[in-house]
């Protein structure tokens, strides 16, 4: 392999199937590194500290590319880890949210209080957005925004789905059919930055 194929991707100058020991220690990177990044983002996102859980993930994963640039992995490999991270960190919260209503979320009745009108200068569209009390007079933390229509008015009712438990805020969005449909997505992208992870240090050997 030329000088800036090695450099881009990693030398992988062993003939024939890698080392296991090698493999050994990619699978265990991968492993490591998905497993924190993902358990660190929902696990913050379940305790309520969904900023914190998405600012461990993004550390995990710089780490981990730090650890793979310093054992000569291809640059590329390593630059993908570290996206890779830092989308998981940022995508994961909501989608644990949803799977969080979608498994065990009740719908409330609401009743607006107030209505917001969102202009999006350059492209002549209007948003709004509602906040909303329960009947009992507590403020949702949460607006709504897609049963917010052109017509909401301070008085109107919308129905939002809620946690009994409070783990995670209330949406009016429309939610997956189950909590599986809903992690679906970040579970194969989690498995995908653990396969770069292993595809980078298989190809690191020199």
């Amino acid at each position: 392999m030329s000088y800036d194929g090695a450099f881009l991707w990693g030398p992988a100058n062993f003939s024939g199937r890698p080392p296991t020991w090698l493999v050994a220690e990619g699978v265990a990177v991968g492993v490591v590194t998905g497993g924190l990044v993902a358990g660190a983002v929902v696990t913050g996102t379940l305790t309520g500290f969904d900023t914190v859980g998405s600012v461990v993930g993004v550390v995990v994963g710089l780490a981990a590319a730090s650890y793979l640039f310093s054992t000569n992995a291809g640059r590329v490999l390593v630059g993908a880890v570290a996206l890779l991270g830092g989308a998981l960190a940022w995508w994961i919260p909501g989608q644990t949210a949803q799977a969080v209503l979608a498994a065990r979320g009740e719908s409330r009745t609401v009743m607006v209080t107030e209505v917001h009108v969102h202009r999006y200068e350059g492209r002549d569209y209007v948003k709004n957005s509602c906040s909303v009390r329960l009947p009992d007079g507590t403020p949702v933390p949460t607006e709504a925004w897609r049963t917010c229509g052109a017509t909401a008015r301070p008085g109107q009712h919308l129905t939002m789905v809620f946690d009994p438990n409070d783990a995670v805020p209330p949406t009016d969005r429309i939610l997956p059919a189950t909590a599986a449909e809903a992690l679906a997505g970040p579970a194969a992208a989690t498995l995908a930055l653990a396969a770069l992870c292993c595809v980078a240090v298989v190809r690191s050997q020199p």
